[in-house]
């Protein structure tokens, strides 16, 4: 039993019916619901729980299902249109969108050939696709930030290392729905793309916080401590960057 087995179901709370995923994963002991920044239910069970529990389950925190979804689907709708004009965060700055038609893609070079180009021209950001679909084009900067990421993440943790004393096995770069990043057992931390949206002191303190995980696994007192020698304000960067969680723009 390696794998995570997904199946799509639907449930009826209250006056609605939801969709959602439901996932048995092994060795996973307890019952997880989550609702992303998206709308979208996901349900995380053991791997004999069955299908027909997981429905009890989402029945019985109907109340809580039902009010985080509409909670999402109102943050989702806030988000801004990926149309010339709109800006964009990058760390401490903030770029122009602009949305070109492919006939015009040889004016700039960029990422993934054949379904359009990205680049950064000062403050604006250009891209060029066939489709101006909303999926392609967050689709398109997605991209862009998260390669944008792979160097500047990167490069912090280079920074903050030494200074902690302690090195990963490995770097990656994720788009976790319900976390900024994450470090594992065996070394490797994870960050979320979604650090380049943020002011570049709150991607600093998450990637202090999960650096200091290499050393201590918990957050005990001794992993503060660690983390507070590195950040003396972590409190007050933790609790901005709470604030933005389901807020960006992507």
């Amino acid at each position: 039993m390696g794998a995570t087995i997904e199946r799509r179901d639907v449930v009826r709370l209250g006056a609605v019916e939801v969709p959602y995923a439901f996932k048995r994963v092994p060795r996973r002991r307890h019952v997880h619901i989550l609702v992303n920044e998206e709308g979208a239910i996901e349900v995380r069970a053991p791997w004999r729980f069955s299908l027909a529990k997981a429905r009890e389950v989402l029945r019985e925190n109907a109340r809580w299902v039902v009010r985080t979804l509409d909670g999402a689907r109102e943050r989702l709708a806030q988000r801004p249109p990926l149309i010339t004009g709109t800006r964009l965060p990058l760390l401490d700055a903030s770029l122009r969108l602009e949305v070109r038609p492919r006939a015009q893609m040889d004016l700039f070079a960029g990422a993934r050939k054949g379904q359009g180009r990205v680049e950064r021209r000062g403050t604006a950001l250009r891209v060029s696709t066939a489709s101006l679909g909303e999926g392609e084009l967050r689709g398109l900067i997605e991209h862009w930030y998260r390669r944008e990421a792979a160097t500047h993440l990167a490069a912090r943790v280079e920074h903050y290392s030494p200074r902690l004393g302690v090195r990963p096995s490995r770097v990656t770069i994720r788009g976790q729905r319900s976390r900024w990043g994450s470090c594992s057992g065996k070394g490797t931390v994870s960050l979320n793309w979604r650090l380049m949206m943020v002011p570049g002191a709150l991607a600093d303190y998450v990637v202090v916080h999960e650096l200091c995980h290499l050393r201590h696994m918990n957050h005990s007192p001794r992993f503060w401590a660690m983390v507070g020698g590195a950040i003396p304000d972590y409190r007050d960067r933790r609790r901005r960057l709470n604030a933005l969680q389901g807020r960006l723009p992507l």
